[in-house]
């Protein structure tokens, strides 16, 4: 394990964009969905409904006059991205054996993530690290957006970790701000402009990469 972690008593993974390369597939049909909305979305919505529970987020596409229901949002959501998770996602580069080098370090870790746990675990399970983790709190689990800080202490204590001494990873520069409320230590894992651009995520965070590779 990196030096860098020595001192570390547990870690907080992001799944998308983060561990697992889903993020071209979340976000055409994101863009799908947003185009067919008939009242246009501002970015700050399109940053909550990425944080909210996913029943939550269908209901904020049906308000923009998407689907016929809350419950047609998430059909469509299911149809296009669960099969994906379980036959065809690709860990990013790095990302399973930095978790395996943490558990060979006996830090403990947990992933917090806004996609439903179906789509978390498959995923997980296809990049065969599912096992590695303390728990996965996903926020439709626990009714919490990731802009809840609650979400990640939730985690911190699953782990029975201390946050002083926690370090969060995630690609959106939004998650790493809360994070840092929560007293953690961050990466930002750049991945896509759109959900932070490198130079923002250095700005905010306490270290940044392109890959975890960078972290072996």
């Amino acid at each position: 394990m990196n030096p860098l972690f020595k001192d570390a008593s547990g870690f907080v993974f992001d799944c998308d964009g983060t561990l697992l390369d889903t993020m071209d597939a979340w976000n055409a049909l994101e863009e799908d969905l947003f185009a067919q909305a008939s009242i246009p979305f501002t970015p700050e919505q399109i940053d909550e409904i990425r944080a909210l529970p996913i029943q939550m987020g269908a209901g904020r596409f049906y308000e923009h006059g998407i689907g016929n229901s809350p419950e047609h949002v998430l059909e469509i959501l299911d149809t296009a991205l669960l099969s994906f998770y379980q036959n065809e996602v690709c860990a990013l580069p790095g990302a399973v054996d930095f978790v395996q080098a943490a558990r060979a370090a006996n830090i403990p870790c947990t992933v917090v993530s806004s996609s439903p746990q179906r789509y978390v675990v498959a995923g997980l399970k296809r990049a065969d690290i599912a096992d590695a983790f303390t728990a996965i709190v996903t926020t439709e689990d626990v009714s919490m957006s990731k802009q809840d800080p609650r979400i990640y202490l939730h985690a911190i204590e699953a782990m029975d970790a201390q946050a002083e001494t926690s370090w969060g990873f995630d690609d959106a520069l939004y998650a790493l701000k809360v994070m840092r409320e929560t007293g953690l230590r961050t990466c930002g894992c750049y991945d896509h402009d759109e959900t932070g651009t490198y130079e923002q995520l250095a700005d905010v965070a306490d270290i940044a990469i392109r890959s975890f590779t960078e972290l072996l």
